[in-house]
């Protein structure tokens, strides 16, 4: 009966379901550190950027350069073209000649390039020159994005330049907002910047715009940075991702459609202006009693609304690059917008490594409409190093972003602002117009 009873109960034991094995997906595997460390050298142009990254490599050091530019010197970090001999001065090896591996142009705004308009880089050894598709020469929806910007840029311009004196202290403030903002972006104030990205520097450097067409590679290696591995996380070639990228046609400024061209819109005004539809800037860090008062008057705000939107539309086009060097990953995501913000965070791919990021060059001067609420929060891990080039202005008093550099704070991350050297962590080290970061990899 025993042996009839155990078998039966072998019988019944084969008989129940297989239990599915749960899987937990790990959290990313840092690598031990190296004792190596790499330097970011975070430069004071006022509003503005200029980064360079230096990576030892044996008996050298490759060097990256993110942007030079400004539209506002600060009072410690002095002119353009103090800064500009700041940074070829710490490129100069010990033979005298000022050597950097790359250098990578973001975006065209004024304040990421101007400085590359300085003579002084004629002299200056560059092996490649990195610069977002939309720059590409030949290409022809690169091409038509640009003119369709520079077009708005010159019309809008020209609109404010000739209207009428403002009504009153407020509509005179957001004239100069506009104003400035189209500055920004004309295409003659940063001409011989560009002309220099495009064909200048010593050493014949090979240009890279990325992504490339052709590949559709989203990974970049190249030989001038042996070991390091670059993602590209923007800007992207999809419609659906980079439609943000083409500025209105007028729709909610009639006066430009001459300037403008046939592609003008004869619509009518839409009740908000196209910065306050709440659906395209999802995960904005607040909604304050400015932003109230804005909309209340939305309908004297054309011309600041397609000024916003043309910004906006630039900025679509940066360059959003992740390095990876050892264990360690550097994001520096220039301007880029929500549009490309979005569609890094819900790529299975990237994701994983934005989980890594030890070191974030803090997008967008630190304004409300980059660094989404959802990076921070549930990506970025604790204790990273964050930077911050910016400067605060009477034009736009809320940038740097109170909330999210709290929210960064929240997260243990170690800041320095460039317009703020003396209240830099000890973790940094800090010159005339230089804050510099160490990063172990």
């Amino acid at each position: 009966m025993a042996t009839a009873k155990k078998g039966a109960a072998k019988k019944t034991s084969a008989k129940k379901p297989i239990a599915k094995k749960v899987v937990v997906k790990k959290a990313p595997r840092r690598r031990a550190p190296s004792g190596r460390q790499m330097t970011v050298r975070m430069y004071d142009v006022g509003f503005g950027d200029a980064f360079l990254l230096q990576i030892p490599d044996g008996n050298r050091v490759r060097r990256v350069l993110f942007d030079c530019g400004s539209i506002e010197a600060s009072d410690a970090g002095g002119s353009m073209k103090t800064c500009v001999k700041r940074i070829i001065d710490d490129a100069t090896d010990p033979d005298g000649v000022a050597r950097i591996d790359v250098v990578v142009a973001t975006h065209r705004h004024k304040d990421h390039v101007s400085g590359f308009a300085d003579a002084a880089w004629a002299d200056v050894e560059v092996k490649e020159v990195w610069m977002p598709w939309t720059e590409h020469p030949t290409d022809k929806e690169a091409r038509r994005i640009r003119e369709l910007q520079s077009k708005l840029a010159a019309g809008l311009n020209a609109a404010l330049a000739a209207a009428p004196p403002a009504a009153n202290a407020a509509a005179a403030g957001e004239r100069a907002v506009a104003l400035g903002i189209v500055a920004n972006a004309l295409v003659l104030s940063n001409a011989a910047a560009m002309t220099t990205l495009h064909s200048g520097f010593s050493g014949q450097p090979e240009r890279r715009f990325m992504p490339v067409k052709e590949t559709g590679s989203r990974l970049l290696q190249t030989p001038v940075l042996p070991g390091v591995k670059i993602h590209v996380l923007g800007p992207s070639r999809n419609p659906e991702v980079i439609r943000d990228m083409d500025p209105p046609k007028g729709e909610s400024f009639l006066r430009l459609q001459a300037a403008v061209g046939s592609d003008a819109s004869s619509t009518p005004l839409p009740p908000f202006a196209h910065e306050f539809v709440a659906e395209q800037v999802p995960g904005s860090w607040t909604f304050s009693d400015s932003d109230a008062e804005q909309i209340a008057q939305a309908g004297s705000l054309s011309d600041l609304a397609v000024a916003v939107a043309l910004d906006k539309a630039v900025n679509g086009t940066s360059l959003m690059l992740l390095f990876e060097v050892g264990g360690s990953f550097l994001l520096f995501p220039g301007d880029a917008q929500w549009g490309t913000w979005l569609n890094a965070l819900d790529d299975p791919e990237w994701r994983p490594l934005l989980e890594r990021v030890s070191f974030y060059k803090i997008g967008h001067h630190g304004s409300h409409n980059a660094t989404p609420r959802r990076f921070v929060a549930d990506l970025l891990p604790r204790g990273c190093c964050a930077m911050a080039s910016t400067l605060v202005r009477t034009i736009w008093p809320d940038i740097p972003k109170g909330g999210l550099l709290s929210a960064l704070l929240d997260k243990s991350a170690t800041i320095a602002r460039s317009d703020e050297p003396a209240n830099a962590p000890n973790a940094f080290r800090v010159s005339a117009g230089v804050i510099e970061a160490r990063v172990p990899f």
